[in-house]
């Protein structure tokens, strides 16, 4: 997860599209990611929980992008793993979460929420 976050970010398309399950593949998907990877600034990432297996695994996350002042994609994600390789399957967008003003903000910047991406809500 946190590989194709960072793919997502440096906007590496081929790993993105390495990293999808072949089942998931489509023909505009190289468009699609770069559309997405060209108007979007990803800020940070949180892992809320993840679900290690053999074969299979899940990870609930949130990744925080500009907006106004910011928007978060909150998503509980299946991998599947194929010939050694973790794959990306699918994944059920969920609500947004609640950030607490006193939690270190998303961005890594080493500030609380309220002092950083918080400060103008």
């Amino acid at each position: 997860m946190r590989s194709r976050y960072s793919a997502f970010c440096l906007g590496d398309i081929d790993y993105l599209q390495v990293t999808l399950h072949p089942n998931r593949r489509r023909k505009d998907d190289k468009v699609e990611l770069e559309n997405t990877v060209q108007r979007t600034n990803w800020l940070g990432l949180k892992i809320i929980a993840h679900q290690p297996g053999l074969e299979e695994a899940t990870v609930e996350f949130v990744a925080f992008f500009n907006g106004q002042p910011f928007e978060q994609l909150h998503e509980f994600s299946r991998f599947k793993k194929v010939a050694g390789q973790w794959l990306y399957t699918d994944g059920d967008v969920l609500p947004a979460i609640k950030l607490s003003r006193n939690d270190s903000c998303f961005c890594n910047s080493k500030k609380k929420f309220k002092k950083c991406h918080g400060k103008d809500l």
